[in-house]
């Protein structure tokens, strides 16, 4: 009887820590945008590494312009709120930025699984998924029927 409630606890404690270690690292935000974490993850070659670099560099200067362009929509909205034309003018102009930085941050995984291995691509693949499937980051709940 003891060696079972022993065991039953040992059990629940061993179930219980795995179930914590997976979640924390199904949570765990990927370091997609860290050369140095990617090189190490996916084993790029110098020359990889050095592409991978430049890419990064210009993708986060076309995410800055996106990001500028919302923002200054968003600070017109902030004055514009009694006037519904430019209200409207002003969320579009925000929807078309966030529209740019999608279609930008597509363009770089791109660019970025074209320089890789098959065997590289398919790791790729599967972070990107990864960080595509993952919590919202908007804070939006799925719809509930």
């Amino acid at each position: 009887m003891k060696t079972t409630l022993a065991l039953l606890i040992v059990t629940a404690i061993v179930a219980t820590t795995a179930f914590g270690v997976a979640r924390s690292l199904r949570s765990r935000p990927l370091e997609l945008h860290d050369t140095a974490w990617l090189r190490h993850e996916l084993k790029l070659t110098d020359a990889q590494t050095a592409e991978v670099a430049k890419l990064e560099a210009d993708f986060q200067k076309s995410l800055a312009d996106c990001c500028a362009a919302h923002c200054a929509a968003r600070a017109e909205l902030a004055g514009s709120l009694a006037d519904a034309t430019k209200a409207a003018d002003c969320c579009a102009r925000m929807c078309a930025a966030q529209n740019d930085s999608e279609k930008v941050a597509l363009d770089h995984i791109l660019r970025v699984r074209a320089l890789l291995t098959p065997k590289q691509q398919k790791r790729y693949t599967a972070l990107i998924q990864q960080q595509l499937t993952g919590p919202c980051t908007m804070r939006i709940q799925p719809a509930t029927n």
